[in-house]
């Protein structure tokens, strides 16, 4: 039972610290979260950093 509870609290600070990550992320590179390459989803307009929905 003690082993599932540190695998489960494991996971739980992994989770904890990704998300910590991306808002750090988001506040030092808001470019980031624009579309970087070629995922067949959106149209970028690369020239100006832009989305195109």
């Amino acid at each position: 039972m003690m082993n599932q509870l540190l695998v489960l609290l494991a996971i739980v600070a992994l989770c904890a610290g990704w998300a910590v990550f991306q808002i750090w992320l988001a506040r030092h590179d808001p470019e980031a979260n624009r579309c970087l390459r070629n995922c067949g989803t959106c149209n970028c307009d690369k020239s100006r950093g832009t989305i195109d929905l």
